[in-house]
């Protein structure tokens, strides 16, 4: 059995007046305003998201496009699921069979879809510039999914483009308002505030605390002054992260367990994060705006993938949609907005059973402030040689990564320069998309 610093106050005297836990963080409670509240929940798609099995066009002609580019990974038509939205350019899509659960989001226009998305550093299709730059380490998965977490031209900076939001918008909170379910995230960091990274069911569990003489001992050291300096400093951290574990404990113990999240990685994930928001009023969270990082290995289906990837956009929607569903009965739908990410899309020509790394591909944004009804982005022409091959059907994105992720912050209420926390936009017709 876990105790907790509050069990064992209750049943030692031990420890005396003077044993008070340190401050949490050191975010500033001035401004904090609870009545406008958003958060942003990223959910990684880890492995490189064959994103054009995941939207699907049902026009027959582009559906003739597509099967033959597929050949015998194609989804059939007849199968997919119809979303009544169509691309900038008049393509109707639907969505792979295993994303049903998806269907209604989109009917109630809280869902979209940004087409042939992807990183970029200047626009390239319709640029009439055979000179164009691509970006850096294309279908390299750690750097690519590093390139999502900084931005375009932020490879080199150690902080992701959250953590450099959030740290320009001195947020409000005693715990972090940035927060992974997926472990540590450049994504989130920054130079103000630690994340703070927790499981998929939340708090972590001291399972060797598990007698008063134990966590006894370990308050002693916490509470202990240390001649040695990094003694010392090891000390004072080591009791933050346990004070802020214990904080969060409480704080989910709080609320219990939501109905209609599905029992899967990602639907705990998602089910933590609904539960988070439920108490971002809690004296231990105090948040005014929360960003969450969550995630979903097994994308990178280079063999054997009808079956694999069936399976996890089947556990995507369904987490998704619980999670959209849960929002909405927070009455918090307008204010929390879902969306994806993945490393890179992959090739359209299938190998004998998968797919091998490529470029483009699309994300999927959900949330009451979504302008559905519609996608983002023209569908490309998927022919071999077309301006939209790169090379080997790799397809060449029309919208860049950075305008996805500053239409996000702008729509978060981050107030700086757009073109400084994403260099790249300068290059671009318009920094957002409209989409929020």
């Amino acid at each position: 059995m876990k105790l907790s610093r509050r069990h064992f106050l209750k049943g030692t005297a031990a420890l005396g007046a003077t044993s008070v836990a340190p401050a949490l963080t050191g975010l500033n409670m001035a401004h904090a305003n609870q009545d406008d509240y958003k958060a942003l929940v990223c959910i990684f798609l880890f492995g490189g998201n064959d994103a054009y099995n995941m939207v699907i066009p049902t026009d027959d002609g582009a559906y003739q496009k597509y099967e033959q580019a597929r050949r015998n990974l194609a989804i059939a038509q007849s199968d997919l699921v119809p979303l009544n939205i169509a691309s900038d350019n008049g393509v109707k899509l639907g969505l792979h069979p295993a994303m049903q659960s998806l269907k209604s989001t989109f009917a109630e226009q809280n869902a979209t879809v940004i087409v042939n998305s992807g990183q970029l550093v200047e626009p390239i299709i319709g640029a009439n510039n055979p000179n164009s730059r691509v970006p850096d380490f294309l279908m390299a998965h750690n750097l690519q999914q590093t390139m999502w977490q900084s931005g375009a031209e932020n490879m080199n900076d150690k902080l992701g483009w959250a953590g450099r939001m959030v740290q320009d918008m001195n947020l409000s909170g005693s715990l972090s308002p940035l927060m992974s379910l997926n472990g540590e995230q450049k994504w989130l960091r920054n130079n103000h505030v630690e994340p703070l990274v927790m499981t998929s069911e939340g708090a972590g569990d001291y399972t060797g605390l598990n007698n008063s003489d134990r966590l006894g001992a370990m308050m002693r050291h916490f509470d202990e002054k240390y001649a040695n300096l990094y003694a010392d400093n090891y000390s004072t951290t080591m009791a933050s992260r346990y004070y802020e574990n214990d904080a969060l404990d409480d704080a989910l113990a709080s609320v219990g367990d939501l109905d209609g999240f599905p029992q899967t990685g990602l639907g705990n994930m998602l089910h933590t994060t609904a539960k988070l928001i439920k108490v971002r009023n809690a004296a231990s969270l105090q948040h005014n705006r929360q960003v969450f990082f969550v995630g979903l290995g097994g994308f990178d289906t280079h063999k054997d993938q009808a079956g694999t990837h069936a399976a996890l956009l089947g556990q995507v929607s369904d987490a998704l949609a619980a999670f959209y569903q849960e929002m909405k009965a927070q009455g918090l739908s307008d204010q929390v907005t879902a969306f994806t990410m993945s490393d890179f899309g992959r090739r359209i020509m299938a190998n004998d059973s998968g797919t091998d790394h490529g470029w483009a591909g699309h994300q999927l944004v959900v949330g009451g402030a979504v302008k559905g009804g519609r996608a983002y982005g023209n569908w490309p022409d998927l022919t071999p040689g077309s301006e939209y091959d790169y090379n080997n059907g790799r397809l060449i994105p029309e919208i860049a990564a950075d305008q996805v992720n500053a239409t996000l912050a702008n729509w978060f209420g981050y107030k700086g320069e757009l073109e400084v926390l994403f260099p790249s936009l300068k290059t671009f017709p318009q920094n957002t998309l409209g989409f929020l």
